[in-house]
């Protein structure tokens, strides 16, 4: 037990991302906000994650077999509803702040000048004000695809865990 303990907790060391030890500059942090800014982040980003929310909640509402459809209707409303009430409170706005250090800490300099460059370019905007439009596919490709993901995870790890319990004995 003790060294599938220690197999584990090396696994997980080796695998979690390194982390920047320097913090980020004034200046990668101005230029992080004017890619955030030129970005369009809360225009182009809301939509696209409002749109796979619903859907993830019309398919939490429909595995919720044992309601009836008045119920399952007020459950639906009340999570678009909640939903909506958190991304009109600031959600993204401080989602992006926090954020913005990381980016800063991520990338170089000079990576965050062509960013800001591309984006703020006619380009750049061409290419973000066609994001939104990527939002409802990716959204259907996300629903059709996760109930098969979930049940071949279920299938492989009731496979990998069998004996589990004896694991140790």
């Amino acid at each position: 037990m003790r060294k599938f303990l220690t197999i584990l907790a090396l696994t997980c060391a080796l695998a979690a991302p390194a982390v920047a030890s320097a913090e980020p500059t004034a200046k990668t942090l101005a230029l992080t906000r004017r890619m955030v800014v030129a970005m369009h982040i809360e225009e182009n980003m809301v939509p696209m994650l409002q749109t796979m929310l619903r859907q993830q909640v019309e398919l939490t509402v429909a595995q919720r077999k044992n309601l009836s459809d008045q119920q399952k209707t007020q459950l639906s409303s009340a999570l678009s509803e909640t939903m909506d009430e958190i991304f009109a409170g600031g959600f993204m706005s401080d989602m992006m702040e926090r954020l913005i250090p990381a980016y800063a800490e991520v990338y170089s300099e000079d990576e965050l000048q062509a960013l800001v460059d591309f984006y703020e370019s006619p380009m750049g905007q061409r290419v973000l004000r066609k994001m939104p439009l990527l939002g409802p596919a990716a959204a259907k490709v996300v629903a059709d695809v996760t109930p098969k993901m979930q049940a071949e995870m279920i299938e492989k790890l009731t496979k990998k865990l069998e004996g589990l319990d004896s694991f140790g004995k």
